[in-house]
């Protein structure tokens, strides 16, 4: 049981971390000095920021949940 949760913390992990990357920067840094807009990164809506956020904030809940668990087996 303690392994397969391992595991799953490792996926979770991984799955956070390729949430936030996926997600477009809320300031237009470099990009913002070519004109492109606010609205869009890379061809991306507002819709799949806000849907990619609520995801990375699940997972983290998950992240946090699972840490509590793996060290109360520990």
């Amino acid at each position: 049981m303690k392994i397969a949760l391992t595991v799953l913390y490792v996926v979770v992990a991984i799955a956070i971390v390729v949430g936030i990357l996926l997600q477009s920067a809320r300031v237009p840094g470099f990009t913002g000095s070519f004109g492109s807009s606010g609205e869009t990164f890379f061809g991306r809506r507002r819709g799949v920021d806000e849907t990619l956020a609520r995801v990375t904030a699940v997972l983290a809940f998950v992240f946090f949940a699972l840490s509590l668990v793996l060290t109360r087996l520990g």
